[in-house]
């Protein structure tokens, strides 16, 4: 339909109770309607029920066609709600009835379709995206836009989980313009638009994302009665309320999925964002619940959880919570957001390496994508990298940039965040009025959202003095502060890497940069530094 057309309403609630109500003497082509309407009001066994008496009955009246179009909506249902067993059944009904009359094996675009599906649905991306590619040619044949668009979708999907993230993309942007225009039915909207969203939210493209949410919200109430895509709709919207700092409409709207939702895979994403939102809000033991029930669902809880063990002073736990995810091959948009915790927590206290390494990987995963969002995600790691070691002037032109990309994004928290890291960069190359009005522009949104952890990290961060003064004249960052007591407290460098949580080698390129910025030659001079200077006492 064209964008500004108004929605037809359809009432399948109406229409299942009157088919119901003559259920006895349907045609092969009600008993499809209602298998059709049965669907959208989430009445899995009753649509089943009705799709494969229409399919025999279509068969019955000699129209292959159109069973065979009832055995593949069977299937493809149930491979979309994980049943791999019970649609495996069905995909072999449907492979049977392709062969009857002079259908060609490989030549019925539904068959196509459902074998791309399940491939999928097995990990065998290869496979799936030669199918797709198969199904798609001859779809467009045929003219039967709808299982040219399901067919597109599974290519996208294959593509992006394959790692050709730029090629699946481009495939789900087709998919995109197929919606808009209008060429498919309601029977494929509410699939192609929770994909679209969900492509959208994989590759950071909050823009999109929150369009299409908003026309999927408006798809989903010209439909009473419907309930197959109201929770995942509901998921996306909060994702794009949340990062608009809507944090309390989205904290409701979570609620309410988390109180009706049926389907495991929608749950347990929104028990996710609704730990998210508690994290944010500081109401830690809400957070831990929510983030384990999104685990027993088998949500990754990452990094979320990491950033709460933060909070709760647990970085060891942080740190290896992330580490572990990041060896899982998660989906680009859960990779991307582990990178860039990773980085916020090796630099805190960490590994310089690996921080290094992931705002690099993050960078390269921006410029791939090319989504604002990422974008600034990545100049914020890079400049927090230059903060740690010092290179404030380099930060600030990075955290100026990210700052002005969340501002046009509308995403209050996330310019936050950036503020305060601005007010940290204005601090180290000493305009400290600059650095408190960043920390009170910070504050004052911080404030409004509820964000209470993130408010104690600020008010810490803005009360501090940086480092104790001679360490900081002689261009000590903090972190080479702590390594400096520990060498004067006669600790070696693996015993400081095990107390720190460090790899040797960060450790000796810290113990290099001390001695190289105090202009010393060995340990026993940095000891009597620190000695000197009250670095440490005793």
């Amino acid at each position: 339909m064209p964008a500004g057309a108004a929605l037809p309403s359809v009432d399948w609630v109406a229409r299942y109770e009157e088919l119901t109500a003559r259920r006895t003497e349907l045609t092969a082509e009600e008993l499809d309607a209602l298998g059709l309407a049965a669907w959208f009001l989430g009445r899995e066994a009753e649509c089943e029920r009705a799709w494969d008496a229409a399919h025999l009955a279509y068969l019955d009246a000699g129209e292959t066609d159109a069973a065979i179009r009832c055995v593949f909506w069977l299937g493809y249902t149930l491979i979309d709600r994980g049943e791999s067993v019970r649609a495996g059944a069905w995909m072999s009904r449907l492979l049977e009835l392709c062969g009857i009359g002079d259908r060609a094996p490989g030549r019925e675009p539904t068959a196509e379709v459902a074998r791309a599906s399940f491939a999928f649905g097995n990990g065998r991306f290869e496979e799936s995206i030669a199918i797709a590619e198969h199904a798609i040619d001859l779809a467009r044949a045929r003219r039967d836009h709808d299982i040219e668009v399901l067919a597109t979708m599974a290519l996208a999907r294959s593509l992006v989980h394959g790692g050709r993230l730029v090629e699946g993309f481009d495939a789900m942007d087709r998919v995109m313009l197929a919606i808009s225009s209008g060429r498919v039915s309601d029977r494929v909207a509410g699939p192609a638009y929770c994909a679209v969203i969900a492509s959208c939210l994989d590759r950071w493209d909050v823009d999109r994302a929150r369009v299409w949410t908003r026309d999927l919200s408006e798809w989903c109430d010209a439909q009473r009665g419907l309930e197959p895509f109201r929770g995942e709709c509901s998921v996306n919207r909060a994702s794009v309320l949340r990062l608009l700092g809507e944090w309390g409409e989205a904290t409701s709207t979570l609620t309410e999925v988390c109180e009706r939702e049926r389907r495991p895979e929608t749950l347990e994403n929104a028990f996710y964002g609704l730990a998210e939102l508690c994290r944010l809000a500081g109401r830690r033991t809400e957070a831990e619940s929510a983030y384990r029930r999104a685990a027993e669902l088998g949500r990754e809880v990452q990094p979320g959880l990491a950033l709460l063990r933060r909070d709760e002073g647990r970085l060891p736990a942080a740190r290896a919570g992330v580490a572990r995810a990041l060896e899982t091959a998660p989906t680009p948009n859960i990779r991307a957001e582990l990178l860039a915790t990773r980085v916020e927590l090796e630099v805190d206290g960490g590994d310089w390496d690996l921080a290094a390494d992931a705002a690099s990987e993050l960078r390269t995963m921006a410029d791939l994508l090319g989504t604002p969002y990422l974008q600034a995600r990545a100049d914020r790691a890079e400049a927090l990298l230059q903060l740690g070691t010092d290179a404030a002037e380099q930060a600030l032109p990075l955290l100026r940039r990210s700052w002005t990309t969340w501002r046009s994004l509308e995403a209050p928290y996330e310019a936050a965040l950036t503020r305060m890291l601005m007010g940290r960069a204005n601090r180290a190359v000493g305009d400290e009025e600059a650095a408190q009005l960043e920390f009170d522009a910070a504050r004052t949104v911080l404030a409004d959202l509820g964000a209470v952890a993130d408010l104690d990290r600020l008010e810490r961060l803005a009360a501090e003095s940086d480092r104790p003064a001679a360490a900081a004249a002689a261009g000590l960052t903090r972190r080479e502060v702590e390594v400096l007591r520990l060498i004067a407290g006669g600790r070696s460098n693996r015993q400081i890497a095990n107390d720190l949580f460090l790899s040797e080698r960060t450790v000796a390129r810290h113990v290099s940069n001390i001695l190289g910025k105090l202009g010393l030659a060995n340990r026993a001079g940095a000891t009597a530094f620190a000695f000197e200077n009250g670095l440490i006492t005793g």
